[in-house]
């Protein structure tokens, strides 16, 4: 069970990254809600703290009503299985993705957004674009790479990555030579990227393991 000052500060934060890790019992309300909730703060004589919803339960609490405390769980299971669908060769569009997971489209896109620091049709590229490195350095012909990428074609190909390696497939496939780079890395709580920046662009390598081209 987490510390009760922790838990405390968490609440008083309403920090989302605790959500799920406890919840907080409210013995004059006879509520339990997550760490985040919205509502206003109850006197911290009158909190407990329990490690999850059932456990909050058994004392005859129930779960708040405006912050939905034992949704967390749908929501990391939603989560799980829309990251696994954006991993396809073919991502499936918001409205698709929200209704395979049980949600409307512009709550499930909040949600993801607020879990991975960015939106779905992100994720979905940022995962194609690792496909696409991977196979650039695989592959001995751009052409065959952009096949084993997923992709029908090289025109949708050339259409979907304009922009995003920060050189031609050729010159990324060639690790870069001839460029000179500067950047830093960016991490969220689900994806992590570079961007390396030139004077004409930007290059992104959207994993650690991608083939960096310096």
């Amino acid at each position: 069970m987490i510390d009760p000052d922790t838990a405390w500060n968490a609440v008083q934060r309403r920090d989302r990254a605790f959500d799920g890790r406890f919840v907080t019992g409210v013995l004059t309300t006879g509520i339990y809600c997550r760490p985040s909730c919205a509502a206003r703060h109850p006197a911290r004589a009158n909190v407990r703290f329990f490690a999850d919803g059932a456990a909050a339960q058994q004392t005859g609490l129930r779960p708040c009503k405006r912050c939905l405390p034992d949704d967390i769980g749908r929501d990391e299971v939603a989560l799980a299985k829309a990251l696994d669908l954006l991993r396809a060769e073919e991502p499936p569009a918001l409205e698709e993705l929200a209704a395979a997971v049980g949600y409307a489209p512009h709550h499930f896109h909040r949600l993801f957004k607020r879990a991975t620091g960015v939106t779905p049709s992100a994720f979905a590229r940022a995962e194609r674009a690792k496909r696409v490195a991977s196979a650039l350095a695989k592959e001995a012909r751009v052409t065959d790479a952009i096949y084993e990428a997923g992709y029908s074609g090289p025109s949708r190909f050339y259409e979907d990555t304009k922009g995003r390696l920060g050189m031609t497939p050729s010159a990324w496939k060639m690790a870069g030579q001839g460029w000179s780079y500067a950047g830093r890395w960016s991490t969220r709580r689900l994806v992590k990227c570079l961007s390396l920046q030139r004077k004409r662009g930007f290059a992104v390598c959207p994993s650690t393991k991608t083939r960096k081209p310096w």
